[in-house]
């Protein structure tokens, strides 16, 4: 009996010094991140999928998505403060669908529980601020602002828009942090985190009432895989800090050249470097396939996202990798003067804007019943024999179109030089008729 009751003590303590605690039969994750002082400072991971995941420091940070717990009737803090954040504002909703159609927002009125409070906009819902200003008027909290009745106003709509200024701008706000305090006991629902901007980001939310979950199964259930769960995701690209780049690694890939960074095997280039421009090998070699597209859709709007969503997944994995690295050295992103601020500032925009611009191009292609791709086929051998003969058989390398580049370059140049031999010629002539004796 002494031993269950040290037992008892043990998981007790540990409940709320842990940050991830595994409560056995209470959850099918079977593990619940909780927070000691009731604070997440939130990060995004944007290596660990096409558009990155939520982590949260007092989760661990390779810990990607964890499942929170939240205690009922408890105000927990989300801080979202850290760099990575910038595009990033984090919302909750009773549903993980990004759709805004399927996506059911936690606000002041609705509800996965009690009804009573969806008329007169009492239901729980987060309260947004800004340098620990509340900057809304609705409260379920008393110990922020007096319990508000009719008031929708919850701070997102001043809230999310400054996460779409540049990010100098975005940094020079300060502190972010949103504060939530569930108060419904009859919960029928998990709630999910997810982000206001970027779909498919959403991390399950377990209320739980004297540490276990009250509703002990995922309700609803996910209804899609994470990135970092497929293999999409390779090992390749964890290295590189990119994503969907495995199958497109040179020198092996038939549809691409053998290189396009040249040099990496000099022996000068550090081994660093010569990683770095392996992935952007693999960059380029997945652009260059990606933007080999047919035209079945036959609409001049498709062919563009066709050709225009490889280019941007290019410029995101390029920015990301470059991320990756570290070699950027900004100690303050507010700081708008200094040269790696400027530089890391403009990589963060090109990661954040395109994959926005990406799901924004998918969702048109979606809507307009055209091809979610049409991509076709153009051998690198695929040339004349005149065409291989003129260039020589190690231009074979190249895509088909610096090939015909290379081959119309040298038949002009060939041109032009003899064009300036006739013009020489000719003046020499003149020259000369100008020097002999009239007959």
């Amino acid at each position: 009996m002494m031993k269950l009751i040290k037992l008892f003590l043990f998981l007790s303590l540990c409940l709320f010094t842990c940050g991830v605690v595994s409560v056995e039969g209470a959850t099918e994750n079977q593990t619940l991140c909780v927070s000691p002082n009731n604070v997440f400072h939130a990060r995004v991971n944007l290596y660990a999928g096409e558009l990155g995941y939520y982590v949260f420091e007092e989760c661990g940070l390779d810990n990607v998505n964890p499942t929170i717990a939240v205690e009922l009737g408890e105000t927990y803090t989300f801080v979202q403060t850290h760099r990575s954040n910038y595009f990033h504002p984090i919302g909750f909703a009773y549903s993980p669908y990004g759709d805004e159609e399927l996506k059911i927002e936690v606000e002041p009125g609705t509800s996965r529980g009690n009804q009573s409070c969806i008329q007169d906009y009492t239901c729980h819902a987060p309260m947004y601020f800004i340098n620990d200003e509340y900057v809304g008027h609705y409260s379920n909290n008393p110990d922020i602002k007096n319990i508000t009745h009719h008031e929708e106003d919850f701070g997102l709509d001043v809230y999310e828009p400054l996460f779409m200024r540049n990010p100098h701008e975005w940094a020079q706000f300060g502190n972010f942090t949103i504060k939530l305090r569930v108060d419904d006991p009859d919960i029928t629902s998990d709630m999910f985190i997810f982000c206001h901007i970027h779909e498919w980001m959403a991390g399950r939310i377990k209320v739980t009432k004297n540490g276990i979950p009250i509703i002990k199964k995922d309700v609803p259930t996910l209804g899609f895989e994470f990135d970092y769960n497929t293999p999409l995701l390779s090992d390749f690209d964890k290295e590189c800090g990119t994503f969907a780049l495995g199958q497109y690694q040179t020198p092996d890939n038939p549809h691409c050249p053998d290189h396009f960074v040249c040099d990496k095997d000099d022996p000068m280039v550090t081994p660093e470097m010569a990683h770095f421009g392996s992935c952007i090998d693999a960059m380029n070699c997945a652009m260059l396939t990606g933007m080999t597209t047919g035209i079945k859709a036959q609409d001049e709007r498709a062919l563009f996202i066709h050709q225009m969503i490889p280019h941007h997944q290019n410029a995101v994995n390029m920015a990301k990798a470059l991320l990756k690295t570290e070699k950027i050295h900004c100690a303050d992103l507010a700081n708008d003067e200094d040269p790696d601020c400027i530089l890391e500032g403009i990589l963060y925009e090109i990661v954040n804007t395109q994959n926005l611009q990406i799901q924004a191009m998918f969702d048109y292609l979606d809507a307009k019943r055209f091809p979610e791709a049409d991509n076709c086929e153009v051998p690198l051998d695929k040339v004349s024999d005149t065409l291989a003969e003129s260039a020589g058989a190690a231009t074979l390398q190249m895509p088909t179109y610096i090939y015909l580049q290379h081959v119309t370059r040298n038949w002009l140049t060939g041109w032009k030089a003899l064009g300036v031999v006739v013009a020489t010629t000719t003046v020499l002539l003149m020259s000369v008729a100008a020097l002999v004796p009239q007959f």
